[in-house]
């Protein structure tokens, strides 16, 4: 039984993650007229903090060729949520764990034992093979694609379906790396020609930036983009921020001019100051590195936040709020863009980008679909 459900309707959270539905189709729709590529929802990890089944039931059935994830434990986690939307698991899986049951999934393949563990053990499923064009993480090296693809083909109850790659910088269509992986690109697709008899349902190297910035290489890059950021509202000004983290103000007081706060003291009150604190710390995602940097909104004005973020309390100056009360609303983490404390702006202030603090959102917050 689940904690809330034991207080059933009177269970109020204190931290909250709100996520807009309106906002998340209108990015998917937005991206999907860019151009003729389908779109593929990224909901790996977990769904960039926005939560893997809460962002799935709201994709389902809104035509995805299928949702990305990085995992057999995400894959399974959407099945048994009753998610109807095919799955295309991108991370290294574990041969032995397919062994166990029959699995409705597709796999990204680079390893001629995952492919081998398959043919044996899920019949009927379905492959992209990812090939490395350049930006040397994962997948089969151009010259040895062929001599993989000859030892595969020895797995006939497979079916190779996709070409997958990934590129290192999409965002910067003239560079000379991004070109190389796009020549790299079209010849994978000339091998795989080669040792294929079916052509490919699937040919993919783009994620978000690819498809923002790569337009006037829509055909070299395949068919269809994996979306991840940009689906959530982030690298483009046509796109909305979908999520708000919202905490409650849990206790107001008095500091005089002086006085210290926080773990090594490292914030001095340069006045007599009112200061509020938050029940929500770097466990819920508020980064650390907000420390004496960050900001916080009550009612539209910007409170920074002052000393040391701790693990689950966040102190915050609220000597510009007209009369605080303790149970309060407090935005966090802003979808409005201009925000201090959006998440565009507040990954400046950290030196790191939108993903990592969308990804450290706790998985224990109550997601909340408007």
């Amino acid at each position: 039984m689940k904690f809330s459900s034991l207080f059933k309707s009177n269970y109020y959270p204190l931290n909250k993650l709100e996520i807009s539905a309106d906002r998340l189709l209108s990015n998917y729709q937005f991206l999907s007229n860019l151009s003729d590529q389908k779109i593929a929802p990224v909901l790996k990890s977990n769904a960039y903090g926005h939560g893997l089944i809460t962002v799935a039931k709201i994709l389902d059935n809104k035509g995805a060729p299928f949702f990305c994830v990085d995992s057999l434990y995400e894959a399974y986690e959407l099945l048994k949520a009753k998610i109807t939307t095919p799955i295309l698991i991108m991370g290294y899986v574990n041969p032995y764990n397919l062994r166990v049951k029959s699995l409705p999934f597709s796999y990204v393949a680079y390893d001629i034992e995952l492919v081998e563990t398959l043919n044996k053990y899920q019949p009927g499923a379905n492959i992209h093979i990812f090939v490395d064009t350049g930006m040397h993480r994962e997948g089969i090296l151009l010259d040895e694609l062929s001599e993989f693809l000859r030892y595969a083909q020895k797995f006939s109850r497979v079916n190779i379906e996709g070409l997958i790659s990934h590129f290192g910088m999409a965002d910067n269509p003239e560079n000379v790396l991004t070109k190389m992986q796009i020549e790299n690109f079209q010849k994978a697709k000339k091998i795989m020609a080669q040792h294929t008899t079916i052509p490919l349902k699937w040919t993919h190297i783009s994620a978000s930036d690819g498809l923002l910035y790569l337009q006037k290489y829509i055909k070299e890059v395949g068919n269809l983009a994996r979306i991840g950021l940009a689906l959530y509202g982030f690298g483009h000004e046509q796109l909305k921020p979908v999520l708000e983290l919202k905490t409650t103000l849990a206790q107001i007081k008095t500091l005089q001019k002086g006085e210290k706060i926080g773990y090594d003291f490292t914030f001095t009150a340069p006045r007599d100051m009112i200061i509020g604190v938050l029940p929500t710390g770097y466990y819920d995602g508020v980064d650390r590195r907000l420390s004496n940097t960050g900001y916080v909104t009550i009612d539209g004005h910007a409170c920074r936040i002052i000393g040391r973020v701790s693990m689950n309390i966040t102190v915050i100056d609220v000597s510009n709020v007209i009369n605080p009360y303790v149970g309060q609303e407090v935005v966090v983490y802003s979808h409005t863009a201009e925000d201090k404390n959006s998440f565009s702006q507040s990954a400046k202030l950290c030196d790191t980008i939108p993903y990592e603090l969308l990804v450290h959102l706790s998985s224990s917050t109550k997601r909340k679909v408007l």
